[in-house]
């Protein structure tokens, strides 16, 4: 009987020690995780602080460079020098904000676009101020697109870049505007490195094939869009019930509804007044998409296509009912630019 209870009492030592040692286990892991967390957090506010004191700085030198223009008045190859410097400190201070969105809460990149958008808007004041006459857009000789048997289906072999229409109290040379029922082409050497605009098209099937420096489009009702790698970034408002296919650096969507994205975006897209949003991955290819991918500096293996900011819905933890990815989802883009064609035939 000794023997048995000594058996009985060593058992019951080796079972609290079990426990306790399992106890302490486990409460060493929640330091452990409590510790990881705290300083995951500090680093994040951390590169949180680094931007707004960076941001803030690089704001209040292209603020200053901008008054000093408009007090100095510069004339001549010395004033286009300037405006010009002012313009790519501004692109450069958007990138910063479009590479630091990984990190950055939603309402840090609305007060700080809006903050950049302000310095924009300041800039263009002062620039048609000393230069009321001139016009800012794409330089180009105006030649008429190439005349097809359809009037209504138009490969645009050289693009008319004479029309000109005022939005925001800015001028702008407008690439493709006030289109329907047509299919329109834009090939390499109209792309490569410029800033394509789009305005006022329905019922249009768009393709820019190319690397485009930046994609801007104001109103599209009911088309197809198929861009190419956007070295920068794909601005849209206005667009009802089309398909998007883009790859760039930052997208950003606004006053849209009924829209569908298939979106390569090296960093966080945004949208804002969206509704009825749905995302999928990009899948549009033409012959030389990889080099125009190289060419526009995207990184192939990065696509945050399922990390939308929506700028009307800031609660962390409830998805935006604004938008939803659809991972399936697939479209034979040649098959769909035929079935196009055939529909907008006339005889």
């Amino acid at each position: 009987m000794d023997v048995d209870n000594s058996l009985d009492v060593n058992a019951k030592k080796d079972t609290v020690l079990e426990r306790i040692n399992k106890r302490n286990k486990d409460r060493q892991n929640y330091l452990d995780v409590k510790l990881e967390l705290r300083n995951k957090e500090n680093l994040d506010l951390e590169g949180i602080d680094y931007f707004s004191q960076t941001f803030g700085d690089r704001s209040k030198e292209i603020k200053a460079n901008i008054d000093n223009v408009s007090i100095s008045k510069p004339e001549g190859a010395e004033l286009l020098r300037v405006l010009s410097a002012i313009t790519v400190e501004i692109q450069e201070l958007q990138r910063y904000l479009s590479n630091s969105t990984i990190f950055l809460p939603d309402f840090k990149i609305k007060a700080s676009q809006n903050a950049l958008n302000e310095i924009s808007s300041h800039a263009d004041s002062v620039r048609q101020k000393l230069m009321p006459k001139k016009k800012f857009g794409f330089n180009s000789k105006k030649v008429a697109p190439k005349v097809v048997v359809n009037p209504k289906v138009n490969s645009v072999d050289k693009v008319d870049l004479s029309e000109k229409i005022s939005i925001s109290s800015s001028v702008f040379t407008w690439t493709l505007s006030n289109k329907s029922n047509e299919y329109l082409l834009l090939r390499p050497e109209q792309v490569d490195n410029q800033d394509i605009t789009i305005s006022n098209l329905s019922n249009c099937f768009v393709e820019i094939q190319g690397h485009a420096g930046s994609v801007q489009i104001s109103g599209m009702d009911n088309c197809t869009l198929l861009c190419g790698p956007i070295s920068r970034s794909l601005f849209a408002e206005n667009c009802k019930n089309s398909r998007v296919a883009a790859a760039c650096q930052q997208l950003r969507l606004h006053s849209s509804v009924g829209c569908r994205l298939f979106l390569h975006v090296t960093c966080r897209a945004i949208i804002e007044d969206c509704t009825k949003i749905e995302v999928s991955t990009y899948n549009y290819s033409y012959p030389q998409i990889d080099c125009d991918f190289t060419k526009a500096a995207l990184d192939k293996s990065i696509n945050n296509y399922t990390d939308i900011a929506d700028f009307n819905w800031l609660s962390p933890d409830v998805h935006s009912p604004n938008w939803k990815t659809i991972d399936h989802l697939t479209i034979d883009w040649n098959e769909a630019r035929t079935k196009f064609n055939e529909n907008h035939t006339q005889l």
